[in-house]
């Protein structure tokens, strides 16, 4: 087996990846959500090889994707050594085998929420995360801002108290809900 196969794997967030960070309740050590929270779908097991030991790291990111977590982005194969180290079945199966498109209708809704929100809380500290929304073009960009901005917005002593509402409302306009001028 080639490390260097191994050590260019990218991975990114899953669904419940995301849910651990926006959701109350946390199901993951330490460990593992400080693995999760830099796993972005841009940096490689070797970016990451630099912040954690590498048996710990490889472990943890085996644990990662065979519990849904985290996932090879979307036409990225592994390595064929590599092929059964990290495969669980059951997550597999669940990942879809083509990606629809996101609707031009919600990624509009979506990043009014984010750049509004970003004006509103982040100030010019968002500079950087709303010039990323307004280049969004496609699902994975957009998650991947998504995930920049709500950690951004956390962090901030501003928009900590909103970030979950917010998130909310992100989620219900992916799922095709629509949004009350109300909330």
């Amino acid at each position: 087996m080639k490390s260097a196969e191994i050590t260019t794997m990218v991975y990114e967030k899953s669904r419940l990846g995301f849910n651990e960070f926006t959701n109350n309740k946390r199901t993951l050590g330490v460990r593992e959500r400080q693995v999760l929270l830099l796993v972005n779908g841009v940096r490689n097991l070797d970016d990451l090889n630099k912040f954690f030991k590498k048996d710990l790291l490889l472990d943890t990111i085996k644990k990662l994707e065979t519990e849904g977590y985290i996932q090879l982005p979307y036409g990225q194969q592994r390595p064929p050594e590599f092929a059964n180290t990290f495969q669980n079945p059951l997550v597999l199966q669940d990942i879809p085998s083509k990606t629809e498109p996101i609707c031009s209708t919600k990624m509009a809704t979506v990043k009014a929420i984010l750049i509004e929100a970003t004006d509103d809380y982040l100030g010019i500290m968002g500079r950087g995360i709303k010039a990323n929304i307004e280049t969004c073009d496609n699902e994975n960009n957009l998650r991947q801002t998504i995930s920049n901005w709500h950690m951004a917005m956390r962090e901030s002593k501003l928009g900590r108290e909103s970030a979950s509402f917010l998130m909310e409302q992100i989620h219900k306009a992916l799922e095709g809900e629509t949004i009350s001028a109300e909330t």
